[in-house]
């Protein structure tokens, strides 16, 4: 699928609060944040696979840091009447990034003195870099960042030094100079694959199974850690699996290319081997698992990593799926809004905030399976 060219999109939005749960998921939870003070380490606490009762855990750390609230903003954000905050995402459609601004949205309503001015890049890096400049022709205060291409990322925070503009990175790709929010990404990712491979062994005992990770190096270091944790999980509840075994999968965060892909590399796979998949997202996964599904295997297990809508939607009807790295996506938007809120305000904030999730199956009480 090729990404499209079509210019940015503007949207100016002024919402008022929406019911949070709008896929019917996650209504029941939220997020626990955890702000460190000076010094304090950058390392994140995260959920284990076998206590789906537990919430996600948001970890920040930078030298300095004052304890923040991070997941719930309110109205003493508000230093002044009016503010507009510029949100650039690389698509409107993505389940994942959709949630992610309904977030965004639903906390800059429950603010009451933001505007979100939302553009749509579609995986186009000169389009972001415009859609950049666009917002700031609009006197945005601030911006939000989930712009996915690394090589473009120098340019987007170059001109944003030269606007004088504070920034807040949703990592997918690392903006120099600004706060991330991301998901701990070897870690949270080494952690699902933990959780698939005790389910293959326990499932079948005795085999030695493939491994096939969506990877995803267009992203830039920081996604492509969620492979190389998703590998190391795997080794280590397989210690003397064969490199050979181990397959990694060019995924470019689109499904169709995951489906494709996938299928070519199942090709050298045994048709009666124990196959485990999951990517660094719950589309790019469902592309793998359809795959293996076309090349009429039995044996594979799949682990979906987000837990958007869509991810979720197949632990509960696709039975290949042993469940998903939950990492409450639509919780995600209070927490940007309050750091770039804070930066604007002189707010010292961390240099790194990760969510780090937990594993959810079809068991688990709020995903409503049937």
């Amino acid at each position: 699928m090729e990404r499209p060219e079509n210019e940015g999109k503007l949207t100016l939005t002024r919402l008022t609060p929406h019911r949070r749960g709008v896929f019917g998921w996650g209504a029941a939870l939220s997020v626990l944040v955890v702000a460190a003070t000076a010094c304090s380490s950058t390392s994140s606490g995260t959920g284990t696979a076998s206590s789906p009762s537990a919430q996600p855990t948001v970890t920040a750390s930078a030298s300095g840091a004052a304890a923040l609230n991070l997941n719930n903003p309110t109205s003493a954000l508000c230093k002044k009447s009016s503010y507009k905050i510029g949100y650039d995402v690389f698509s409107d459609s993505q389940p994942f990034a959709v949630s992610v601004g309904q977030g965004l949205k639903q906390a800059a309503a429950k603010v009451g003195c933001v505007t979100i001015l939302q553009t749509v890049d579609n995986q186009n890096g000169p389009v972001a870099i415009g859609n950049l400049h666009t917002l700031i022709n609009e006197q945005i205060n601030g911006f939000v960042d989930f712009q996915v291409l690394a090589q473009y990322q120098p340019a987007m925070a170059t001109i944003l030094k030269q606007s004088k503009l504070t920034a807040t990175d949703i990592v997918g790709a690392a903006l120099p100079g600004s706060p991330q929010v991301g998901l701990d990404p070897f870690n949270t990712e080494k952690n699902a694959a933990i959780f698939m491979a005790e389910q293959a062994k326990k499932k079948y005992p005795g085999q030695v199974p493939y491994f096939v990770g969506g990877a995803e190096p267009e992203s830039g270091a920081a996604v492509l850690a969620r492979y190389q944790g998703a590998v190391a999980g795997v080794e280590s509840v397989f210690p003397s699996i064969p490199k050979s075994h181990i397959i990694e999968v060019d995924t470019n965060g689109v499904d169709t290319q995951a489906y494709n892909n996938t299928l070519s590399a199942l090709s050298a796979v045994p048709h009666d081997a124990v196959v485990m998949l999951q990517a660094v997202n719950d589309e790019d996964t469902g592309g793998m698992a359809k795959a293996a599904a076309s090349r009429g295997l039995s044996n594979y297990l799949v682990n979906s990593y987000g837990g958007d809508s869509y991810g979720l939607g197949q632990v509960c009807t696709n039975s290949h799926y042993v469940g998903a790295w939950y990492l409450d996506p639509v919780g995600w938007g209070p927490v940007v809004l309050s750091l770039e809120m804070d930066q604007i305000n002189g707010v010292k904030v961390p240099a790194v905030t990760n969510i780090a999730g937990y594993e959810v199956t079809a068991k688990t009480s709020f995903l409503g399976c049937k």
